[in-house]
């Protein structure tokens, strides 16, 4: 097995984000618990956690935030937490002060434990960054104990962030209409190579995380966040931070109040989900369907690694062309310093 991992962990936690507006974190919450002061987690508390959990898991838990605000909240009693990253585990481990985390450090590709260990799994933007999405949901399903509850929240959007024509053109068009006091000078469509050159995990099966955790698990509440419109227009667009407050809030809720009607309309699909899921253990004794469904996942990951990381023809092409005009400027300019060199 031959995963695809990160090159540079900071690469997260930089901020940008259409989350980080107060007005868009307003919308999330209303579509998260049905009031724009209620976060997911507190949500989760109040339904899911009356008494506190024993033993939660934590996937890619990054800096540890999570696990340290699931105990302080008292929705669990102790945390097992695991990353590929030895910064951010270091930072994790500096931050746990004397709460009862166990860290791991370890390819969430590879990962395995023991059977009915915990009791709850929480997953906040992990999965789209798994490459055998297959394996670690059955893996999640054996781990996970029969009354146990799998809380997410997550990108479900299209793959490697290679969004629709579709959904594009809905992107672009809005933009252009926006005064320049808003409008995202820096839109522009998610490059593929780029993407697998920073970050090859990065939305690489994010399209099949609904569907991969319904083989193993009910699910048992899903709540779109939308985003197929606001996300791109909101994200990394500095104009937004110099506006003043009532120009501000204007502008984000008349661009999030269109992102809720093209999501309606099914325009534009929904990008952010949460999500809460059921063990079906059942599914554990169908032996000969999840050895089919890994074999497809296996055979999938092989082919990828013979063309460039790329699961379609059309990406394949994309990168293939990305790299042979790479080479050929990188031959032009070693041709030119040739010949000023013989000048």
């Amino acid at each position: 097995m031959i995963s695809a991992i990160p090159k540079d962990s900071n690469i997260y936690y930089q901020g940008g984000y259409w989350n980080d507006i107060p007005e868009v974190l307003s919308y999330m919450n209303q579509r998260f618990s049905g009031s724009k002061d209620i976060f997911w987690i507190p949500d989760f508390k109040e339904r899911y956690a009356e008494r506190p959990f024993n033993h939660a898991l934590f996937l890619c838990c990054g800096n540890g935030w999570l696990e340290r605000q699931f105990i302080d909240d008292g929705i669990v009693l102790k945390a097992t937490a695991f990353d590929y990253s030895t910064n951010l585990l270091k930072q994790a481990k500096q931050a746990k002060g004397s709460r009862p985390i166990r860290y791991l450090q370890a390819d969430v590709n590879k990962i395995d434990f023991i059977d009915n260990q915990f009791d709850l799994i929480v997953n906040s933007a992990a999965l789209h960054h798994v490459q055998y999405i297959n394996r670690l949901m059955r893996l999640l399903l054996k781990t996970i104990k029969p009354n146990g509850v799998f809380v997410n929240f997550d990108y479900i959007g299209p793959r490697r962030n290679q969004y629709g024509f579709r959904q594009w053109k809905q992107i672009k068009t809005v933009n252009n209409h926006l005064p320049r006091l808003i409008r995202n000078e820096r839109l522009q469509y998610p490059d593929l190579p780029t993407m697998l050159d920073t970050d090859p995990t990065e939305a690489i099966h994010s399209d099949l995380i609904i569907s991969t955790l319904q083989r193993y698990f009910k699910l048992i509440e899903r709540n779109d966040v939308n985003g197929g419109l606001a996300y791109m227009l909101l994200t990394h667009n500095n104009k937004i931070k110099r506006l003043k407050l009532s120009v501000r809030k204007k502008w984000v809720t008349t661009i999030l109040k269109l992102d809720q009607q093209l999501t309606t309309k099914g325009v534009v699909p929904p990008l952010f989900s949460y999500f809460i899921a059921q063990p079906t253990k059942a599914s554990l004794k169908q032996t000969k369907l999840n050895k089919y469904y890994q074999k497809i996942e296996d055979n999938r990951e092989l082919q990828a690694t013979k063309y460039l990381g790329c699961y379609t023809l059309y990406e394949y092409l994309i990168v293939k062309t990305h790299h042979m005009l790479h080479q050929m400027y990188q031959s032009l300019q070693i041709l030119k310093q040739r010949i000023k060199n013989i000048e």
